[in-house]
């Protein structure tokens, strides 16, 4: 009986001394670098990253958007490359952000803008390869009156890689 209970405890003793495993450690991005990716909504829309000159964490960002509307006359509304704000900062290689944007000329109407917000969220996999999900709303707005609104109805994923 005695055998046994010193097996015991040296079998749980083995167990506490051995290392825990960790997961792996954050990864921080790269200073100076432009990350692009295509949004996987039904009309694919184009997206980067810049990454700080002096600090990889900060983020500037302009962001893609494909929606259904309501009102307005307006059916969907698509865009790439608007430019999004404020600055995304990362830490421990993740990020997620309350985004804004603006485009003028929307459909080809002068006059017409579009107002966007988005919420951006990700991580990086490597120092210069970021994943993230982009989920948003807009408002069409003409002579300063919404006019439609639309809103991104599945959150679309983008993989961000170095341009060459």
């Amino acid at each position: 009986m005695a055998f046994c209970r010193f097996t015991v405890i040296g079998v749980l003793l083995a167990g506490a001394v051995a290392s825990p495993a960790f997961a792996a450690d954050p990864v921080e991005p790269r200073k100076g670098l432009v990350l692009k990716g295509e949004l996987d909504f039904p009309r694919v829309q184009k997206m980067h990253v810049r990454t700080g000159a002096k600090d990889g964490s900060r983020l500037k960002v302009s962001l893609g958007f494909h929606g259904k509307c309501k009102g307005g006359g307006l059916g969907e509304l698509w865009a790439s490359n608007v430019a999004a704000r404020p600055e995304v900062r990362v830490r421990d290689g993740r990020f997620d952000a309350e985004l804004t944007g603006t485009t003028r000329g929307v459909g080809g109407v002068a006059g017409r803008t579009g107002h966007f917000t988005w919420t951006f969220s990700g991580r990086f996999t490597d120092r210069d390869v970021a994943v993230a999900t982009v989920r948003g709303t807009a408002e069409v707005r003409a002579g300063g009156k919404v006019v439609s609104r639309c809103e991104i109805r599945k959150p679309a994923s983008v993989r961000l890689t170095r341009s060459a």
